[in-house]
């Protein structure tokens, strides 16, 4: 038995040996660049002062190393695929194996937890604010499975054919212009694609809140990524709590933005919609935040105080420092709701796949191609 498999089946014995309650339903918001030091900045620049985000309220935290397996610094495609897997790859493919080096496109596939859902007759969801949408690493590495140079197009048609069940039931997404032009006939003829695999497709949030409720599948695809995260996530966690099974739901937004006012923005707006989420549902939903990767977002200097107390909001702006790149420091997990306990101390990003699945009381299994 290899290190790798001994240090798995002692996590996942350590998961499942401890008595928590069991969660059935499981929300799992990643903040894009989400860290540390961005989420105090956040609550700095939003509340003027430290710890009045909710996610900083949470009861349980821990924090998750995010290295890949061969490299100190984690890309978007490695941390999803770690979370979806709880297999850590490497930066360039999402849900395979890093292959020992010798090319990804030949390793083995890692079976994610949403598959484990869809398998189990659960229903599923995913929202995206990223411009990339639906294809983005953040939330395609918990339903498809792609070594080095893979094309978009491939990653689309893994999503119309799933491995497990019938693939994520609602998905609420950013139009990816790109995706358009790459599919023969552009949004209308996805639009057909997507209807013809039983979805409801829709083009704004205000027709997706408009939609019968009896609709189970819903597709909406955005114009525009700036739209509302708590209307998306309610109206998604709505139609996914109709399954008496239960349900599971990634939601992932994009923090990250290379400018610091837009970037905090995001992040507070994240955690309005976590806030009205988890308190609704906690006491038969696990809610957990983490975020992919830290980054130089934080209040920096002697002058941070002064400026931060002002209502000049470029004062404030100019208080807090932002370096656009990936940093190698443990991130946050905190978490709240049956099975929660289970976050704490120093983690690994893979971790949270294990939290996940010990609180719906699944084993994991060999994933085979």
């Amino acid at each position: 038995m290899t290190k790798f498999a001994i240090r798995t089946a002692f996590a996942a014995a350590l998961f499942a040996a401890t008595a928590f309650s069991q969660a059935k339903n499981v929300i799992l918001f990643i903040g894009d660049g989400g860290g540390v030091t961005s989420l105090n900045a956040a609550s700095i620049y939003g509340y003027g002062k430290p710890q009045a985000l909710y996610v900083q309220s949470m009861p349980s935290v821990g924090l998750a190393d995010t290295s890949t397996a061969m490299e100190w610094v984690t890309g978007a495609d490695a941390a999803a695929s770690a979370m979806a897997t709880g297999r850590k790859g490497r930066n360039g493919v999402i849900s395979v194996s890093f292959d020992d080096g010798k090319g990804a496109k030949e390793g083995e596939v890692y079976k994610t937890v949403l598959e484990y859902a869809e398998e189990r007759g659960l229903s599923t969801g995913l929202i995206e604010n990223n411009k990339e949408g639906l294809l983005y690493e953040m939330v395609s590495a918990f339903y498809a499975h792609a070594g080095m140079g893979n094309e978009e197009l491939d990653i689309y048609h893994q999503f119309l054919k799933p491995r497990f069940g019938d693939g994520p039931d609602v998905v609420l997404a950013t139009n990816y212009k790109k995706l358009n032009d790459q599919v023969t006939g552009g949004i209308d003829a996805m639009g057909a694609e997507f209807k013809a695999k039983g979805y409801v497709f829709a083009r704004t949030m205000d027709e997706v809140a408009s939609l019968d409720p009896s609709k189970k599948r819903v597709i909406g695809m955005f114009d525009g990524d700036d739209w509302d995260m708590t209307t998306a996530v309610q109206l998604a966690v709505a139609r996914l709590s109709k399954n008496p099974k239960g349900f599971f739901l990634v939601v992932h937004s994009d923090c990250h933005l290379a400018k610091t006012r837009p970037s905090l923005v995001r992040l507070i707006d994240l955690d309005k919609a976590i806030r009205a989420v988890a308190e609704a549902n906690k006491s038969n939903t696990l809610t957990i935040y983490t975020a992919d990767h830290g980054y130089a977002l934080y209040v920096k200097g002697e002058r941070a105080t002064e400026a931060l107390k002002s209502t000049d909001h470029k004062r404030i702006v100019d208080a807090i420092h932002l370096e656009d790149q990936h940093t190698a420091e443990e991130v946050p997990v905190l978490a709240i709701g049956p099975g929660s306990g289970r976050v704490k101390g120093y983690m690994s990003n893979t971790d949270i796949f294990r939290v996940i699945m010990a609180s719906y009381g699944w084993n994991e299994q060999t994933a085979k191609r």
